[in-house]
């Protein structure tokens, strides 16, 4: 691949144009032709961006993984800059992962053979997050940077109501990865979440795209600079979370038929009854804008649809834009769970 006048050649075939990404001299790239996402294809990117002179907006898990590994710099989440120098060989997954995280401090802990455990703590000693990882060398320390950084942002907003969940356990073996299908697991009660490996780990995660063929799945997709794995950990963590309005039920009521009103039906069971022969016509409009609105995976229940609104809501892009049903969850959020201070 190279750069020329603007846009990306792989061969004959113009593969992707440069745009501006917004305010500040970064670009981003826009992709020209379908294609799988693979560590290849991601490297080949990288190396066709190396010679401007401006920071990309990577977006792609796997390109800003490769980027650094190149020696691209730049904080969590934001636009890199080409390297001024080659990237030092063997750098610690571990210390890459810290200088990412502002405020807290990721150290290493003793673990059992094959297994990476990380403790975090911020400057306060109060907020505490255990991590463990199989321990191999294609761990994308962004991306980990990135599930801690999501899960204790929760932590403080949300306190108690959040806090429960101390750690997030990479592993597919855990929680039924083992065949690829399911992205994450919570198991009420152990304060653990489940991740699969594909998630955090770059050949795993290469792997899984060419399996999939470049097809999306049918849980929400969340917009940069967000990763998949903030929405998995956002995702995994409401489930936590929602025991609270289970021990609430005049929240629980009131939240739901503020959805239902949203959607123009009289409370949101109804909107998830909505996909069912024989459904009435209000119903199963308002199921309708839960797919459009959020996700196919939002209808399944209504313990999956309020992970899915969550997961929307937390990760909304920069200007805050979301669709009104996400609007309207976030609204009751705040209302019966307002922000401390």
């Amino acid at each position: 691949m190279e750069v020329r006048d603007g846009t990306v050649w792989d061969g004959g075939t113009a593969f992707a144009v440069l745009e501006p990404a917004g305010p500040g001299d970064a670009t981003r790239l826009r992709t020209l032709v379908p294609a799988v996402m693979d560590r290849e294809l991601a490297r080949r990117r990288v190396r066709a961006l190396t010679s401007i002179d401006a920071p990309v907006a990577w977006a792609d898990e796997l390109t800003r993984y490769e980027a650094r590994r190149s020696g691209w710099t730049g904080p969590l989440r934001a636009p890199l800059r080409p390297p001024a120098r080659p990237a030092p060989a063997g750098t610690d997954v571990v210390a890459i992962a810290d200088s990412l995280l502002d405020g807290l401090v990721l150290t290493r802990r003793v673990s059992a053979r094959r297994t990476l455990a990380l403790r975090v703590g911020d400057s306060t000693g109060r907020r505490r997050l255990r991590v463990r990882l199989p321990d191999r060398g294609d761990l994308m320390p962004e991306v980990i940077a990135a599930a801690v950084d999501t899960a204790l942002a929760i932590h403080r907003r949300f306190g108690r109501m959040a806090s429960f969940v101390q750690t997030v356990a990479v592993d597919d073996g855990a929680g039924g990865f083992d065949n690829h299908t399911r992205a994450g697991s919570t198991q009420g009660g152990s304060g653990t979440i489940y991740l699969e490996t594909s998630l955090v780990a770059a050949d795993a995660m290469s792997e899984q795209r060419v399996r999939m063929g470049g097809r999306a799945g049918v849980s929400a997709r969340v917009p940069p600079p967000w990763s998949q794995m903030d929405g998995v950990v956002a995702h995994e963590i409401w489930h936590n979370m929602d025991s609270t309005l289970s021990a609430r039920p005049a929240v629980y009521v009131e939240l739901n038929r503020a959805l239902g009103a949203e959607l123009g039906v009289d409370t949101y069971e109804h909107a998830l009854q909505g996909g069912k022969d024989g459904a009435p016509p209000a119903w199963r409009s308002a199921w309708r804008r839960i797919v459009t609105e959020v996700s196919p995976y939002a209808t399944t229940n209504w313990r999956e649809s309020s992970a899915e609104l969550f997961k929307v809501w937390w990760c909304r892009p920069p200007d805050g834009s979301v669709p009104p049903l996400v609007a309207c969850f976030g609204e009751q959020l705040d209302r019966h769970f307002p922000p401390p201070g």
